[in-house]
């Protein structure tokens, strides 16, 4: 149904009615009864209409343009001499390249990456290898400090053994001097109490006393000499025995430093070749900025770029789909009468001769103030635009169904008329009757309506199809 070509013809329609009723009228008074048809008694003054079926519509109309579903623009970030683009008008299809830029600069960046990665990896090798000769050193280190603590307990446990048996011998010599110098004294007192020993025989006792005394004398000060020398041997070796242990400390623990430094070295190789790689993904994926494709069927709405000139990273491109919509605005005072989902029925001023489908794709909740005058925006999008070129801004009608009745009986709006707060038309009785005493052929009748339009309105109850009715009142 078209609408808006409907309300044309109804508007010319009503208002040849009018001109001819009053002529009718005119050319009519005085007539005698009129009968037959309804248009014989449309002709002798009356008009009439005869109750059918049909389908009212009430609608919420606007006016808006026609805009693009889908509008990006886009920016690239890179230098470079502009290769090919698009211009403003020009259509294009999804995969399409709209901007291309001389990507010799990424490429370069690409290979000073790539030796990077080279160098990285050659540092990270090496690290290796060395951390592999500090855990070898350290192992060396080990096994050396192991040895000199076995080779320093020897020593140490030789030079108590000298120790002990030096005051074990010294202990054995000298008890057995301190035995001779008693048998001695022994001798030389039995000497002396024995009247037949001679001069001579006791000088020799006392001889034997002061030799045994001098052999005591010197095993004592041999003795303390031996004794000194191997508790200073001992104490010497106990000496060794601790630095051999300290040094090896220090050698072990330079050693650990050593292999600590050279895993910090690992790490921080492994961390300079992960950023290289970083960069290197970074900068193929930047190759892809130096070409952008179109994201689905669209137009240029504008663009910055120019074949042959360089591309600043600033220039920009703006582009449009295919998908066209329609925004409108409704006033607050209809807004309510308005829901998403609903049909509507759209007329194009670039195309008056046809019409096309749609429906309320959403309602903006945001007012839109246009010199005080408070309106909403609505999405209104095509069902289908029949293959007609549609370009972006054309001014579009548009016509949404807030309500509807199809297949009812309806009459013209101005034969329903109100008493006491109910509905009642003119119902024609008989078709014969004087013109003066037309009331006569007339019965009032209460009817219960539904919706309207502008020009009918539904009757749901008190009229059947092909009822005829009076549209003027008596």
């Amino acid at each position: 149904m078209k609408i808006n070509k409907r309300k044309t013809i109804l508007i010319i329609i009503s208002v040849l009615t009018i001109i001819l009723i009053s002529i009718v009228s005119v050319s009519c008074m005085g007539m005698g009864p009129f009968s037959g048809s309804t248009e014989e008694t449309a002709d002798q003054g009356v008009e009439v209409f005869e109750v059918q079926r049909s389908n009212i519509y009430q609608t919420v109309s606007t006016t808006g343009t026609i805009d693009s579903e889908v509008q990006n623009t886009y920016t690239l970030q890179v230098t470079g001499e502009v290769l090919s683009t698009l211009e403003k008008g020009d259509t294009f299809r999804k995969g399409d390249i709209l901007v291309e830029v001389d990507n010799s600069d990424g490429l370069l960046r690409l290979e000073q990456i790539e030796s990077d990665i080279e160098s990285s990896e050659s540092s990270l090798r090496t690290a290796k290898i060395n951390y592999q000769k500090a855990l070898d050193a350290n192992h060396i280190t080990i096994q050396l400090a192991s040895l000199n603590t076995e080779k320093a307990e020897k020593s140490t446990e030789s030079a108590l053994n000298s120790l002990e048996n030096a005051n074990k011998s010294a202990e054995l010599s000298y008890e057995s001097a301190n035995r001779a110098l008693e048998e001695a004294r022994e001798m030389l007192a039995l000497a002396q109490s024995d009247p037949a020993t001679t001069d001579m025989q006791l000088a020799q006792y006392e001889s034997n006393v002061k030799s045994a005394e001098e052999k005591l004398e010197s095993i004592k000060t041999s003795n303390s000499s031996s004794a000194s020398q191997a508790e200073s041997s001992y104490e010497q070796s106990i000496i060794s025995q601790s630095t051999t242990y300290w040094n090896d400390l220090s050698s072990l623990q330079s050693a650990e430093v050593q292999i600590e430094l050279v895993k910090e070295n690992i790490g921080q190789a492994e961390m300079k070749l992960e950023l290289a790689k970083m960069d290197f993904e970074s900068a193929k994926k930047d190759l892809d900025d130096y070409i952008l494709y179109a994201p689905y069927d669209g137009i240029v709405y504008s663009s910055d770029f120019k074949i042959g000139e360089q591309s600043s990273g600033n220039n920009m491109i703006s582009i449009i789909s295919n998908d066209f919509l329609i925004k409108a605005t409704i006033g607050e005072t209809d807004i309510s009468k308005v829901s998403s989902g609903e049909e509507t029925y759209i007329t194009l001023d670039a195309y008056p001769d046809n019409e096309f489908s749609g429906k309320v794709e959403k309602i903006i909740p945001i007012p839109v103030d246009e010199g005080g005058i408070i309106s909403f925006e609505v999405v209104v999008k095509f069902n289908d635009t029949k293959e007609i070129e549609i370009y972006n801004g054309l001014s579009a009608n548009v016509d949404i169904i807030t309500e509807k009745a199809e297949n009812v009986l309806i009459v013209p709006i101005q034969s329903v008329y109100k008493e006491n707060e109910k509905s009642y038309v003119d119902l024609l009785v008989s078709k014969q009757a004087q013109p003066e005493n037309i009331a006569e052929s007339v019965k009032k009748v209460e009817v219960t309506t539904g919706i309207n339009d502008y020009y009918y309105i539904e009757i749901t109850s008190g009229l059947k199809e092909g009822d005829i009715i009076v549209t003027s009142r008596i």
